[in-house]
This record gives structure tokens, C-alpha cells and sequence, in this order.
């Protein structure tokens, strides 16, 4: 089966034996929440300091590991600062990021190591093929009640979320809340074959209501050949 799963880059290139790497969302089976772990978006005080909560309308300021309740992960895992804590990427406009408390910056200055989220993709297959990719799309997606998605293409409302890959996009994509076209950020296509595809990518959420919000999550399509 070819696998994609969602990991903490901890501020290094990744390697395929996974040793720099902590797993974020286990997708087996799809939809599949039980024990976990997520990632959260928080105010300045983090997931369980004060203040917590990102303000309406403003964009976060720390982004964790959290478990599904938004709590942090406990002791930090293979290097992540402070329980968890992962680069984050603060929207300022549509061309410019603070990178966790960084003076803004162009997001084309970015390095990609330093995205929010890696997710890697390795086609099924012994030996590993060595594969190009195209048309690759991360979705912001709806989640039910069973936390599975209904329609990949519906766009969450009430959130805005913004996205960007570091070394490749000019600025950012907005894929959920108001003013949002679509659900969709493009992932660049990897021209030279390999055995394993890595995707760096930068994250930002802004409430725009009062409440928490756990009925989103990101969905990764790609073709291969």
C-alpha cells in the first residue's frame, strides 16, 4: 500500500529511516483519530498557558503536537522543543510570514526545513519504485462526526486557514473561511524520480468566531508515475 503520513520535520532534512521525524496523524484506517496526535494552533501562551486562544482574526502565534483533546505531547520527541512546539508560521499578507517570533520576512526566503508540517510519500512496491509526482493538492477538509471526510472539495467556514510551500510558492494560499476560492493548496510536482517523495509545507489559522474548532483536518492528493 503507498503511504503518506504527516510528520513534525523538527527543523532538519528528513531521512529515510524516519530518525529525525515524529509521526503527526496516523491514517490507519482513514479517519482514524484514536490515540493520535494532531496539530494545534494556540495563542501566545501555547496549548496550556495563558493565553491559549488565538484571538478573532488574528493568526497564531505558537503551533504544538497536541493530543485530540489540545493538550501537549509531554516530553518533547527526537529534538522538538518544548513539549511539541513546532516551527510556526504566522500570516502577515498575502507575500510575507513570522516564523515563530522572527521579524516578518518574505516566504520566499524561507528555508524549506522549516515549514510547519513534512508529509512523505512512498509508493507501495518491493523493491520501492522510484517514482516522480504531479498534481499534487493538500486540502483543508470537513471532518465529521466520526472524524472521516464527506466531501473533499467543501470548504471549512468560520476558519481561516493559509498555506505555502517554503522554496517553492511566492506567497501564500488561502483554503478555508471567508474569501477562500477552494480548498486547495498546490503541491509542486518532483521531477526527478524517487523512492520517496518529502513535502514541506507552512500552516496558519485564524479564527473567525469565538469557540474551538476540531472538525478540520488536511487531506493529501498527488498523482504518480
Amino acid at each position: 500500500m503507498n503511504s503518506v503520513v504527516f510528520y513534525a520535520p523538527s527543523g532538519a532534512p528528513a531521512t529515510i529511516s524516519h530518525s529525525s521525524l515524529f509521526p503527526i496523524e496516523q491514517l490507519d484506517p482513514p479517519g482514524n483519530t484514536s490515540g493520535a496526535n494532531h496539530v494545534g494552533f494556540f495563542g501566545t501562551g501555547g496549548p496550556q498557558g495563558v493565553p491559549f486562544a488565538v484571538i478573532v482574526d488574528r493568526y497564531q502565534d505558537e503551533t504544538y503536537i497536541t493530543n485530540p483533546s489540545g493538550f501537549n505531547m509531554g516530553v518533547a520527541p527526537f529534538g522538538l522543543p518544548e513539549s511539541g512546539r513546532l516551527i510556526n508560521h504566522k500570516f502577515v499578507d498575502a507575500s510575507n510570514v513570522q516564523v515563530s517570533g522572527q521579524p516578518s520576512q518574505a516566504v520566499t526566503v524561507v528555508p524549506q526545513e522549516s515549514g510547519t508540517i513534512l508529509i512523505r510519500f512512498i509508493p507501495s512496491g518491493v523493491p520501492t519504485p522510484s517514482v516522480r509526482t504531479q498534481n499534487g493538492l493538500l486540502r483543508t477538509v470537513v471532518l465529521n462526526a466520526s472524524s472521516g471526510i464527506d466531501n473533499v472539495t467543501s470548504v471549512v467556514v468560520g476558519l481561516k486557514v493559509q498555506g505555502y510551500e517554503p522554496e517553492q510558492d511566492s506567497g501564500w494560499t488561502q483554503t478555508a473561511g471567508m474569501a477562500a476560492i477552494d480548498n486547495r493548496l498546490f503541491i509542486s510536482d518532483r521531477n526527478t524520480s524517487d523512492q520517496v517523495h518529502d513535502f514541506f509545507v507552512a500552516l496558519s489559522a485564524s479564527p473567525e468566531g469565538v469557540g474551538e474548532r476540531n472538525d478540520f483536518g488536511f487531506f493529501l492528493v498527488l498523482e504518480f508515475l
